[in-house]
């Protein structure tokens, strides 16, 4: 990571109308950055004759705390200094208090803060809020003394800000879309920072921002990649409109990439928050918080609502009110008078490798949380008996779907105990120099030895998930590669887009097994329609063991268009429809003793499903909800992997199993991405003649931690040890020993 941008930047926002969303929704995006001593809580705030409940993310001793409240009202702000050196009036931390705990929509939660100013004035030198509902964003900006001004984002535009004042003209006779200090051109013009002769109109953020800000490399780089993304020019901070037209509508997938890339992000980024305000539902179900803490990709980690339990661990305080008395007390030394809070974990990772026991270690990586090789995800281990390796694949960057992820190999001769460096097999080698990315390998052996290893290749579009399947393999355990080459495949399914020159959009998270006809290598591939909606259908490689070159490997497609797995066909105990949409995903199997298979999935229905083969693949039974056996309980999930593995190997057929599950789901949850916590390891057992094949029991408790788990993982069994290789917070890479 550059030093250039770790002491400028001062935080980061978005705001984007409902008009400017794929979904409609208003979002809310932010990183916020804090030097030095920090620590986050966070806090359910009941609701009281004091005010309204919510949830409050709390730095202690620090003004940019995060809100939402129980009428999704979200504010969050930054610093924006001012060129203002005069004395001011009081802490601004007791206005936003009182926007969170009383406002019942943006616009209101503008004026009380903006009241509070104008009667008490402020001591910093300058702070721009950035709040928002369902309907509308607003920015409010304050200059040290009492002097504000707020803008509203037009429905659709986004607003874009970067450690300085953005808003520029001002009509505070359009009270639509401005409210202000009644002093605002006045003061400008007495301080000499306006002159409208000489400046023509009034421009609040060349009258009042710190010229400093202007200038600052951070600020600047930050702001150019952000217009890069929505707006694809090169306009300044200088020269840039407060908002503007993307130039097409974007996802939150899309903001929390751009979140979670350096200098956006940086070694001082303390959480991003990106805040989703869906205008259809009541404010409890319509908001929710994505939430990254420090060296997370927000989109895939953490999801929040309104009244989300937050656990004991998160809390400096028992309750949210002795919290807010002490805001400004008892604060520095954090962590070493709080040992066991959450935020340690994310904040210190050193100091978190052993939470989860582990017997082997592939990869620690070399830089912080963030940092060039800090994701990895998607690992996969096998055994190459003829050479006496391990080989490990995993797809590494700096967060996921980065400019940086690439397809990585490091092998061990010596049963794990020790590894090679990872090598990159293909995909894009830095963030600073980018190429054409690639991610989420499937390796496999030929009977012969040869060494393949296949990938999703970006190729006429950038987007997660699309691409093209391209390969390499090797005839020396890795040591050298063949030249990439494309794997032909059918790119015109039903699901995939109508124009040809637009790749489909497809990922296969489980290494190949050869449980498929003859022995052949067979895997799920989730595959996502132009409705946005995922179904698994199922890939068999024909002709691997014939050492084929890469562009001669021939590929059976099984379950594929109407008989592809639809999570709208599953019968659901519960009459739950996510936001997210009925979806299907990440298929893992195992074989049964009779010689069916067996494939357990991730949904968003609130349950793995489960379906059987009775032909090697190619046709599938109807899917069904997984139980813990025959009319028995349904075992929960949110929309997280759920591996199952045969206990005697991958292909071994042995009718024990174990299945690695959260168990856990609110079904008043408006998504069904929802925390990723606690993994626990259900031990399975193949039953003759049973309806569902396999019953389960015996759950233990895997990983405690309580967010973060997403177990993209593989099984290897050799010299009588099952391992469990798994990715920890998609960031160290370890291997136990499951028996």
């Amino acid at each position: 990571m550059s030093n250039l941008f770790l002491v400028t930047l001062l935080s980061f926002g978005i705001i984007a109308g409902s008009k400017a969303t794929t979904d409609g929704y208003v979002y809310l995006g932010h990183n916020e950055d804090i030097r030095g001593d920090k620590m986050l809580n966070i806090y359910n705030v009941p609701g009281s004759k004091d005010g309204l409940a919510g949830l409050w993310f709390e730095f202690p001793g620090r003004i940019g705390d995060s809100y939402v409240n129980g009428h999704g009202v979200c504010i969050v702000s930054e610093k924006s200094p001012s060129r203002e050196k005069d004395s001011g009036g009081t802490s601004l931390y007791k206005a936003q208090t009182k926007a969170f705990r009383h406002a019942k929509s943006a616009r209101e939660a503008v004026r009380i803060i903006g009241s509070e100013v104008s009667r008490h004035g402020s001591s910093e030198s300058g702070r721009t809020y950035l709040i928002a509902d369902s309907k509308e964003g607003w920015v409010l900006s304050i200059a040290k003394g009492r002097i504000w001004v707020a803008q509203r984002v037009p429905d659709d535009e986004i607003m874009v800000i970067s450690g300085r004042f953005n808003i520029q003209e001002t009509n505070l006779k359009d009270t639509a879309n401005f409210m202000g200090s009644k002093r605002l051109v006045r003061k400008a013009m007495r301080k000499r920072w306006y002159n409208p002769q000489r400046d023509g109109a009034f421009n609040f953020a060349k009258a009042y921002s710190n010229p400093a800000t202007l200038t600052d490399m951070g600020n600047a780089e930050a702001f150019a990649k952000a217009r890069d993304l929505f707006f694809k020019d090169s306009l300044s901070l200088s020269d840039a409109p407060f908002s503007s037209k993307p130039v097409k509508k974007f996802h939150r997938r899309d903001l929390s990439g751009l979140l979670s890339e350096v200098p956006v992000n940086n070694e001082n980024t303390a959480l991003t928050t990106i805040f989703t305000l869906n205008p259809d539902y009541p404010a409890e179900k319509g908001t929710v918080i994505w939430v990254g803490f420090p060296g997370q990709d927000a989109a895939n980690h953490n999801q929040w609502t309104i009244f989300t339990k937050s656990p004991e661990s998160c809390h400096r305080y028992a309750d949210a009110s002795m919290a807010l008395k002490k805001h400004f007390l008892d604060t520095g030394s954090f962590r070493e008078r709080w040992p066991s809070h959450f935020y340690w974990h994310y904040l210190y990772p050193e100091t978190n490798i052993d939470v989860i026991p582990h017997d082997y270690t592939v990869y620690i990586p070399q830089s912080q949380r963030g940092g060039h090789d800090s994701f990895n995800d998607h690992f996969h281990v096998l055994v190459d008996e003829k050479r006496g390796l391990l080989h490990a694949f995993w797809t590494q960057g700096s967060h996921e779907a980065a400019d940086d992820e690439k397809v990585v190999h490091a092998s061990s001769s010596d049963g794990g105990k020790t590894w090679t460096d990872p090598v990159m097999v293909a995909g894009s080698p830095s963030i600073e120099a980018p190429e054409p990315v690639a991610a989420w390998q499937q390796p496999m052996i030929s009977r012969s030895g040869r060494l393949y290893c296949l990938w999703n290749q970006e190729t006429t579009v950038k987007k997660h998930l699309s691409g093209l399947m391209f390969g390499r393999y090797s005839d020396d355990g890795g040591k050298t590669w063949s030249k990439p080459e494309q794997v032909p495949f059918p790119v015109r399914f039903k699901a995939d887009p109508e124009d040809p020159s637009i790749p489909p959009t497809w990922c296969m998270w489980q290494r190949p097994l050869r449980l498929g006809e003859d022995g052949r290598y067979i895997a799920g591939c989730s595959r996502y329609g132009t409705d946005g909606i995922s179904r698994v259908e199922f890939w068999q490689y024909d002709n691997i063991d014939d050492d084929p070159q890469i562009k001669d490997i021939q590929i059976s497609f099984f379950n594929t268009d109407e008989d592809s797995f639809d999570a709208a066909q599953v019968v659901n105990d519960h009459d739950y429809s996510p936001r997210d949409g009925r979806k299907v995903e990440e298929a893992c199997l195992v074989g049964l003793p009779d010689g069916r298979l067996f494939a357990v999935m991730r949904t968003t229905i609130g349950h793995p499903i489960w379906s059987v083969s009775t032909d090697n693949g190619k046709t599938w039974s109807r899917p069904e909800i997984l139980r813990m056996r025959d009319d028995g309980e349904p075992i929960l999930q949110p929309c997280s992997p759920c591996p199952i593995y045969d206990c005697n190997g991958p292909e071994a057929r042995s009718g024990e199993y174990f299945l690695m599950t959260h168990n856990t789901f609110d079904f008043n949850g408006l998504t069904a991405y929802q925390n990723r916590g606690p993994v626990y390891k259900l031990g399975g057992e193949f039953v003759p003649g049973a309806h569902q094949p396999v019953w389960f029991k015996d759950a233990g408790l895997f990983s405690p931690r309580d967010s973060g788990n997403s177990l993209y993982t593989s099984y290897t069994f050799f010299d009588g040890k099952g391992i469990l290789w798994f990715g920890d917070q998609k960031y160290y890479l370890f291997g136990k020993m499951m028996r």
